[in-house]
């Protein structure tokens, strides 16, 4: 069956295609040594890991940013000579982690897809590629698609719309493999469609003249490990990467990375095959949500709440979903790859994750000395955040905006966010005054740090991505990232040089990764010299 309807978003991408019916799709575990036409092969993932400088069934960058001219972009790399990979790519704002835009890729086997985030004319982001990848919906080469501001605040005036478009994190997962064996057909000895119509001819892929192939496998009802198989999928093996850069266009500065990789792992601790999990990229609305995201604003009435303790005992239950899922919210990082598909499993995904990632401290360098007009700001980002709590825009009072996930289950331990260990207000922040900022100077001068009276300067997390700024108070502190969302600064007294720690006072810590963004200039380069540098350290981190 064809699905019922195709978001905004899809339908200025996808132009005049129509569609009707109804939808369906879901998370399929598959059977078979291999996959076949009429098997998706056996998923044996047994839980996940968190890996660096590696490749992984999911990727999360921690920061793009099109503030002040600077431009983000995004490599993805499938390092499988054997399988295309049809992989959802999602890009997050920092203030709510709401998704801007999302789009499915489908790399050939070896293939490379990359995309820019720039803003545009109106202030509002936009991604732009000339890669030769299929998409869906459909990127034209060249031209820019604008990020979609209905998932933010409505109180938002347009210009403060604009820049929350304009930071935020990048989540891809992979769905699914796309064998390129001859093994499909009436015959079984045949390639399929869906891999033929990806794979590049004299570098362009059938599918960007005729994108008939990826309508049928990615469009179509896929509920069935049969129907799925047919279609030229197979469940995921991963080895995917990503690597990111932030230019400074006007500064002349660039910063990069490697996406934070998470890979499903089978008894022996090896990368697996993991579930598939295919869904169309359109508006149509997703029965039992909860069956594939722990997102408080997407599980059906009754599953999420407004108040929460540690423990995971809740008041205040929602009556009905705060936000109706669409089949283009999925997969995300909270739904299951290695579990069966219930509202279980994802708040378990969703805690599993989060405990890998979590962090009692983090440190790392910053860099102040005037003589090479340096800055410093640190990039906290918090991947599973939207997965336990999400501001609900509807109520009107800031500070009951917040509600709850019961992430990870009751019975699994201390909740990662609740009602005693955040507040909600511009966005939902770490309780104020409760993480512990240490600095010191390069000549192991080491000193605590008060807690800032101004409410704007506070260290602690906010939303789902932080920048903190190095030096006073934020209006005096220039940010080397040109940040304006969820941005707070850091108190050093004297210290022009060294580095810092940050202790979160949660006993089973913080999910976080992030990096130090530093920013320099050589007042001594000649004419013709490259001035302005910029430098990017992973934080260094203590795990509970």
């Amino acid at each position: 069956m064809k699905l019922k309807t195709i978001s905004r978003a899809a339908a200025a991408l996808l132009g005049t295609l129509a569609v009707a019916g109804t939808a369906h799709a879901g998370v399929i575990a598959g059977t078979g040594a291999t996959p076949t036409g009429v098997q998706l092969g056996a998923a044996d993932a047994v839980n996940v890991r968190v890996v660096e400088g590696q490749t992984g069934h999911a990727l999360m960058v921690p920061y793009f940013t099109a503030q002040n001219g600077q431009m983000s972009v995004l490599h993805l790399v499938n390092t499988d000579f054997e399988n295309g990979k049809a992989v959802k790519v999602r890009f997050r704002g920092a203030n709510n982690g709401d998704s801007l835009l999302s789009v499915h890729v489908l790399l050939s086997p070896g293939d490379v897809w990359t995309g820019a985030v720039t803003a545009g004319a109106d202030g509002i982001a936009q991604l732009t590629t000339s890669d030769h990848t299929c998409t869906l919906p459909q990127l034209a080469q060249g031209v820019a698609q604008p990020f979609s501001t209905d998932r933010l605040d409505p109180a938002w005036t347009s210009e403060v719309t604009a820049a929350n478009t304009r930071e935020g994190s990048i989540e891809a997962i992979v769905m699914a493999d796309i064998p390129s064996a001859a093994v499909y057909g009436t015959d079984g000895a045949s390639r399929s469609s869906l891999s033929t119509a990806i794979q590049q001819v004299k570098g362009v892929a059938p599918c960007s003249s005729s994108p008939a192939a990826l309508n049928a496998a990615l469009l179509e009802d896929t509920s069935t490990e049969l129907i799925a198989a047919r279609q030229g999928f197979a469940t995921p093996t991963g080895q995917v990467a990503a690597t990111w850069y932030v230019i400074d266009v006007p500064g002349s500065t660039t910063f990069s990375g490697m996406g934070t990789a998470i890979q499903a792992i089978n008894s022996a601790g090896l990368p697996a095959r993991g579930n598939f999990m295919v869904f169309p990229p359109t508006d149509a609305d997703v029965p039992q949500p909860e069956r594939f995201t722990s997102d408080p604003l997407l599980v059906s009435g009754g599953l999420a709440a407004r108040n929460k303790d540690s423990l995971g005992n809740t008041s205040m239950p929602t009556t009905a979903a705060i936000i109706k899922a669409r089949f283009n919210d999925l997969p995300d990082l909270s739904t299951p790859i290695y579990l069966p598909a219930t509202a279980a499993s994802a708040r378990v995904a969703a805690g599993d994750l989060s405990r890998l990632l979590s962090v009692r401290e983090f440190k790392n360098q910053y860099v102040l000395d005037s003589s090479i007009s340096a800055r410093t700001d640190w990039v906290v980002a918090t991947p599973t955040k939207r997965y336990s709590v999400a501001r609900d825009y509807r109520q009107t009072d800031r500070s009951n905006q917040g509600v709850y996930s019961v992430v990870p289950p009751v019975g699994g331990g201390e909740q990662f966010f609740h009602s005693g260990n955040t507040v909600t207000g511009e966005s939902v922040c770490s309780t104020p005054g409760t993480w512990t900022l240490r600095i010191a100077d390069r000549d192991a001068t080491v000193v605590g740090s008060q807690t800032p009276l101004d409410p704007a300067a506070q260290h602690e997390s906010c939303g789902a991505v932080s920048v903190l700024s190095f030096g006073g108070a934020v209006a005096d502190v220039p940010s080397a990232l040109s940040s304006s969302v969820n941005r707070r600064a850091l108190y050093l007294g004297a210290f022009p040089n060294g580095w810092a720690n940050l202790q979160v006072p949660d006993g089973r810590g913080v999910p976080i990764i992030g990096a130090a963004f530093i920013k320099l200039s050589n007042p001594g380069a000649t004419p013709g010299v490259a001035a302005n540098y910029g430098l990017t350290f992973p934080h260094i981190v203590r795990v509970p």
